[in-house]
Order: structure tokens, then C-alpha cells, then sequence
């Protein structure tokens, strides 16, 4: 005599969708944020300097921008700012992230002296390693 063994149905797993929608959405909004902010250093009209030298950075984070238009004015993303307030947003950033750099986009008929002063501030704030942005030449 056999005995009859019962096989266990078990129940059919669904594959939930709501998670990765969310994630969907989180990772769109993120980038969408972080797009437009890259943008916003661009809104300041500059002619940077061309120089034979200069080549494209492999790493672009850590970075800071500080624009610089041709009637030496300083520029944190789009926003005109004063020295005084421009160094405070670097100290900040740099209390948030040590190893922040910052780089200098000046027009090419900005004055020296009004880069000599954010240089200072730059360095006031704590800020030492500075790169200047340029065009390649071809």
C-alpha cells in the first residue's frame, strides 16, 4: 500500500513594482537637480582665456566655481555675490568637504587685480588649491 503524499502549493510570488517606481522617480529628480545646477555656472556670458597648455580634468568632483565677468564680479553658480559672501560659502563647503578645490572661471578682459582678490579670499577661507579654467587652443 502506497501513501499518498500531498505536494505544498505554494503561493505564486508577484514581482513588486512600486519600489523600483519609486526609485524611478527619486533617481529622475535627483538628476534633474543636479543637470540644472551644473548649468547654473554656465548662465554667466564669460570668454575664458585660450591657452595651449590646458587640458580637460579626468575628475570633476570636489569642485567648486567661482566665475569672474569681464567688470571683475564674482559669481557663485549664477548668483552675483561679494567677496564677504563668498568667502563664507567657501568656508561652509569646506567644513562640509575638506578636500573641495576651487576653480576659476575669469573672463579674458578681467581685470588681474579684481582675481588677485579672490585668489585672497579663496585663500582667507582656507581654500588653497585653485584651477583656472581655459579653452584649448587648437
Amino acid at each position: 500500500m502506497a501513501i499518498k503524499r500531498r505536494k505544498k502549493e505554494y503561493p505564486e510570488e508577484d514581482f513588486q513594482m512600486a519600489p523600483m517606481i519609486d526609485m524611478v522617480f527619486l533617481l529622475l529628480v535627483f538628476f534633474m537637480c543636479v543637470s540644472t545646477l551644473a548649468q547654473a555656472e554656465k548662465n554667466v556670458k564669460l570668454e575664458l582665456p585660450e591657452s595651449e597648455e590646458s587640458d580637460v580634468p579626468e575628475d570633476l568632483s570636489d569642485r567648486g566655481t567661482v566665475s569672474v565677468d569681464a567688470s571683475g564680479q564674482p559669481y557663485l553658480g549664477a548668483k552675483a555675490v561679494s567677496l564677504e559672501e563668498m568667502k563664507a560659502t567657501i568656508t561652509a563647503s569646506l567644513k562640509e568637504n575638506p578636500r573641495l578645490r576651487i576653480q576659476v572661471r575669469a573672463d579674458q578682459a578681467a581685470n588681474y587685480g579684481d582675481i588677485k582678490k579672490i585668489l585672497k579670499a579663496c585663500s582667507e577661507a582656507g581654500a588653497y588649491e585653485v584651477i583656472y579654467a581655459t579653452y584649448q587652443s587648437r
